[in-house]
């Protein structure tokens, strides 16, 4: 809990930060650039601490297959649950109201730039640099002696709660500094709503039973079906927990790496054959940021607003309910 505490502490103070920035009109433009330079060093740690696990690097083929199963029934889960709701809201495929005017079947789309293939390349450069990190720790730092070992062990810890809530702090900063969360969400009306907890509790429900029948306990699959692709905090959150948890942190960080990068890759597919709205389900928390581009061009102007809405939600249920569930 006083971890918990302290992340939401961060969020808070950098919010303010943001906002205080926006207001005297203060460039922000280093925030992005520092934010992927904490992130960067995170996922070092994480691959490092990894790596140092021989747990971890003995069972690396069923990592991959559980976070892979995992990730289908996370995302399956997300989007069954929209697509209820939005039958139950009597809405079409596109988010309209049936009844009312329908909008053509291709959807309105707007240039963004390449944003999207830059943000695939930073999620490319932190798998290496995970995977470089878990080098190291298994050849490196698990043939120190044990007291090193240990001593690793206890300092890589305390980094990786410093990283946090550095992270954390630049993850407000810029919910700050941007000044539209509030604004963007109201302009959608109350159906908005809806649609967040509906998608988590469809991820949580489908992705701890595929956890729990792969061999992991129920607080396991919880957490790692609640990280929502958020692979810089959840997976550390899990291995923060203690050395047993170190197999659900390894199969969380995958999973969670998998979710973002299904969103880049499906989103638009998804959205021609299923539903806007049911698109926005399939990234986790990078339906606010990483994958807005991609639901622009997909899908229409004002599904932006449900993506942001649920990507937010994500986030908020990750950082509280990840600890919670972890009993940190």
């Amino acid at each position: 809990m006083k971890l918990l505490v302290l992340y939401w502490s961060m969020l808070l103070i950098g919010y303010v930060a943001g906002w205080r920035m926006r207001k005297r009109e203060v460039s922000a433009a280093a925030v992005p650039e520092l934010m992927t330079l904490a992130i960067y060093v995170l996922c070092l740690i994480m691959g490092l601490r990894m790596g140092a696990d021989p747990q971890v690097t003995g069972n690396l083929g069923t990592i991959g297959v559980k976070a892979l199963v995992a990730t289908v029934f996370c995302i399956a889960g997300s989007m069954l649950s929209i697509f209820v709701v939005r039958k139950i809201l009597h809405m079409d495929r596109y988010g309209n109201l049936k009844g009312k005017t329908k909008e053509e079947e291709l959807p309105i789309r707007r240039e963004e730039g390449g944003k999207s293939g830059s943000d695939l390349k930073i999620t490319l450069i932190i798998v290496a640099t995970v995977v470089a990190g878990m080098l190291i720790g298994a050849f490196g730092i698990a043939s120190m002696e044990q007291g090193n070992i240990e001593t690793f062990d206890s300092v890589s810890s305390d980094l990786l709660v410093i990283c946090l809530c550095i992270l954390m702090g630049f993850v407000g900063m810029d919910l700050g500094f941007s000044g539209t969360v509030i604004q963007n969400i109201r302009k959608a009306g109350w159906r908005v709503i809806c649609f967040p907890p509906a998608a988590v509790a469809g991820s949580l429900v489908l992705g701890s039973f595929a956890c729990m029948f792969m061999g992991f306990s129920l607080r396991e699959g919880l957490a790692i079906s609640a990280g929502f692709g958020w692979y810089t905090y959840a997976p550390a959150v899990i291995s923060g927990a203690g050395q047993q948890y170190a197999i659900a942190g390894a199969v969380s960080f995958v999973h969670n790496v998998i979710r973002e990068t299904a969103g880049i890759v499906f989103i638009p597919l998804a959205a021609r054959k299923i539903g806007y709205l049911e698109s926005t389900g399939i990234p986790g928390v990078a339906a606010m940021d990483v994958c807005v581009p991609i639901v622009g061009r997909s899908c229409r102007e004002d599904t932006i607003v449900y993506s942001f809405a649920t990507g937010l939600f994500m986030c908020l249920v990750t950082s509280v309910g990840v600890p919670l569930i972890m009993g940190i």
